[in-house]
């Protein structure tokens, strides 16, 4: 075949794919102006259709045939050498350094090294891939078992189906064209707002991603310009050409501005939207002469860095991990130079010479070679595998760190109190008669919000003689069962709360498992922030968002109430945010907003209204609000929001004079 019948190399497509690993790079860096540099994935997916159904084609033509097994050798060579050193890298990281991460890669690991990682994550992690407070070093290699899966699959349908020389190749691309659509319309039908376990369905299934490498497929059999060059109307075709690749670039663009990855936007019609602009930029690009789109991606630096962007999406995202690239600037300027410069290393020692054979090469000639040359590899090889053993016996032991736990702080003691107030601390005027006082210790178990779980793995000691403390909290979830909680410095911030369905059951569950006299709700923390959803805003403080947060808060004490345990609502603390490492979320303004914890209170006064009975409002410890040195101390609460004992032993010792006030109906 001569050189004009091949696509040959395309130096703008490189350029395209840098554009591409930068978006993600930013995505998961936490940059607020690129709440959908996800989007870059997608580009990925539509340039790996058309690149390896154009090769495969160019194969076809050439010899005749496919070669099934020099494919897989070729993909081999390219993809498994890089993946392999990241994680040996990674397991030696996580068991000596990065010791939290530990237990998430111990169960990501197998399926990383499978590649059904997605599959993996959608049936058997409980956290879905876009949860803000889920870091698993390994997350990010779903993208690869995609595209790996449809290496695997796509040849044999090629060879098989495709490659029937009697099918026209316009027709293959008509019904691969419409299989694509068919997906892309599937996963708009699919859609269902606030349910995340659909949401992460759509987002990582081989199934509904595979309309990009569809595309890009359908593209690859009937667009080859390069066999031809353009002489009638050249200037004007790359004019309208360069026209239609500056519309498909802004399309990215708004989408990596705009839209986060949970939005019913990007289901409904936004990835494919970026699939199809990734197709019109791909067109453009291999088009023979030159444009202004073209001689743009072509651009030097931006070609060396999408050659290296396999390796740049694989490693970056593990040193985000470990070095916490998200808490500052400094950090993140730290772990893009460690990305940087142990991706070169690798790309210049490992990838490439894997590519080139190096393997295949040292297996054929290693009988001319010298001695010292022939065992170097080996003796390297046992030195891996042995490093990889016993690595991996460490790594088994080792058990996830809770963050909100306090390890130190053992002399906190708790005092506890001499006296009863005549009243409870509460909105309830029901009177108080010796028969309902407390029998010590009064079983009490915590529920709520993360807030809930610190107060209650942080317990003072000296305790146990007042109050028998269970932890009935669910992190992540205070009353919202649905809808997406919106908040953060410039509004980007998002919290889908759907995995919170069913938590009044879980507190009544855990009310009765620890056979309660009360029920301490601990909340707010999500509260604070708007919830939208579907396409309403429920702006904190007003009607809308004041009824719903009195509705599901409702739901909460009757679950309780049924199970004849008192209900205690914990004043929400005035927070103060700061950033922390290892913290769930970034520190959030809307927490550090005392006009909307006040309201929160306020609403829940109202619902421990007198009428109410067996629910008592609880005031918490004055000094959140009133005592700076107590407020913004990060021995009280580590990131200003979640306490430390110092805390915990500060709210107890506040709130047990009410809390052993208030009457029970449980039987002994």
């Amino acid at each position: 075949m001569s050189e004009k019948t091949r696509m040959g190399y395309q130096p703008a497509l490189d350029g395209l794919r840098a554009l591409s690993v930068i978006a993600v790079i930013l995505y998961h860096a936490g940059i607020h102006w690129i709440p959908g540099g996800f989007i870059g994935v997608e580009v990925f997916f539509v340039v790996s259709g058309f690149l390896i159904t154009s090769l495969m084609i160019d194969e076809q033509h050439a010899s005749g045939k496919v070669s099934l097994k020099q494919f897989w050798i070729r993909r081999a060579r390219r993809l498994l050498p890089a993946l392999f050193t990241m994680l040996v890298a990674s397991l030696v990281t996580v068991t000596f350094f990065a010791k939290d991460s530990a237990p998430d890669f111990r169960q990501d690991v197998l399926p990383a090294l499978g590649y059904f990682s997605n599959w993996w994550q959608i049936y058997f992690v409980d956290t879905p891939y876009f949860a803000a407070n889920s870091l698993p070093m390994l997350r990010h290699l779903w993208s690869l078992a995609v595209e790996e899966q449809w290496y695997v699959l796509w040849p044999i349908a090629f060879v098989f189906i495709l490659g029937n020389k009697r099918i026209p190749r316009w027709i293959s691309a008509v019904v691969i064209g419409l299989l694509a659509a068919g997906v892309m319309t599937g996963t708009a039908l699919a859609f269902i707002a606030d349910n995340e376990t659909r949401i992460n369905f759509l987002y990582l299934s081989t199934i509904t991603r595979s309309s990009g490498l569809l595309l890009g497929a359908a593209l690859a059999c009937v667009w080859h310009p390069w066999k031809k060059a353009v002489v009638r109307f050249a200037k004007v075709r790359s004019g309208f050409a360069d026209v239609l690749a500056l519309g498909a670039l802004a399309t990215l663009g708004y989408i990596s501005a705009f839209i986060h990855v949970a939005d019913e936007q990007l289901y409904m019609g936004g990835l494919a939207a970026a699939t199809v602009a990734s197709a019109v930029i791909i067109a453009v690009v291999v088009r023979s002469g030159k444009s202004l789109v073209k001689r743009g991606l072509s651009f030097p630096l931006l070609v060396e860095v999408g050659r290296r962007s396999y390796g740049l999406y694989l490693w970056h995202w593990p040193i985000f991990v470990v070095a916490g690239a998200r808490l500052s600037s400094i950090r993140l300027a730290y772990a893009l130079t460690a990305t940087v410069i142990i991706n070169e290393f690798v790309y210049q020692f490992i990838e490439t010479p894997a590519r080139k054979g190096a393997i295949g090469n040292w297996l054929r000639q290693r009988r001319q070679l010298s001695a010292m040359r022939r065992r170097l590899p080996v003796a390297l090889t046992v030195v891996v595998v042995a490093l990889v053993g016993v690595t991996s016996v460490q790594l088994s032991g080792i058990q996830a760190r809770d963050v909100s736990v306090d390890t130190g702080n053992s002399d906190v003691v708790f005092v506890v109190p001499t006296t009863l107030p005549t009243t409870a601390t509460t909105a309830v005027n029901t009177p108080v008669t010796s028969t309902t006082l407390a029998k010590l210790p009064r079983r009490v178990v915590i529920v709520g919000d993360s807030q809930a779980h610190s107060l209650a793995v942080n317990k003072p000691s000296g305790i146990e003689k007042t109050f028998v403390i269970t932890n009935g909290s669910i992190d992540g979830c205070g009353v919202y069962d649905r809808g997406v909680g919106i908040g953060g410095t410039s509004g980007k911030f998002r919290r889908n709360f759907a995995n919170c369905k069913g938590f009044e059951t879980k507190w009544a569950k855990s009310a009765a498992q620890a056979n309660a006299d009360v029920a301490l709700v601990v909340i707010g923390a999500w509260e604070v922030m708007d919830l939208q959803i579907n396409s309403f805003l429920f702006k904190v403080n007003s009607v809308p968002a004041d009824t719903m947060f009195k509705t599901q808060l409702q739901r909460g004490i009757d679950a309780l109430r049924k199970q004849n345990v008192a209900v205690a609502l914990l004043e929400v603390a005035c927070m103060r945010p700061v950033e922390s490492k290892g913290g769930p979320v970034p520190p959030l303004p809307q927490r550090g907003d005392d006009a909307r914890t006040g309201h929160l209170n306020a609403l829940m006064r109202e619902v421990a209204a007198p009428e109410n009975d067996g629910v008592y409002f609880v005031n918490g410890p004055k000094e959140w609000c009133s005592d700076p040195k107590v407020a913004n101390s990060l021995s009280y609460r580590w990131d200003g929001v979640h306490v430390y004992k110092p805390g915990a032993k500060l709210i107890l010792e506040s709130i047990a004079p009410a809390v052993l006030q208030i009457p029970v109906t449980r039987s002994k």
